[in-house]
């Protein structure tokens, strides 16, 4: 996970330093957002598994 992270950071996205930089700050906070959620569930599947008794992530949000 470190490496990628520096891979991340030491690569360069775009021409522009300041767009460069603006880039890596949303690719790192896009994985802050995404491993604080896969966290908060598991953390709830582990504390309140009575909530995913009938989950359907969004997949299926029609009725019948």
């Amino acid at each position: 996970m470190k490496t990628v992270l520096l891979q991340i950071w030491n690569e360069q996205m775009s021409d522009y330093l300041v767009l460069d930089y603006i880039l890596k700050i949303v690719a790192y906070g896009l994985l802050v957002i995404a491993f604080s959620g896969i966290g908060k569930m598991i953390f709830e599947i582990i504390t309140n598994p009575s909530q995913f008794d009938n989950v359907q992530f969004g997949i299926f949000d029609y009725c019948c």
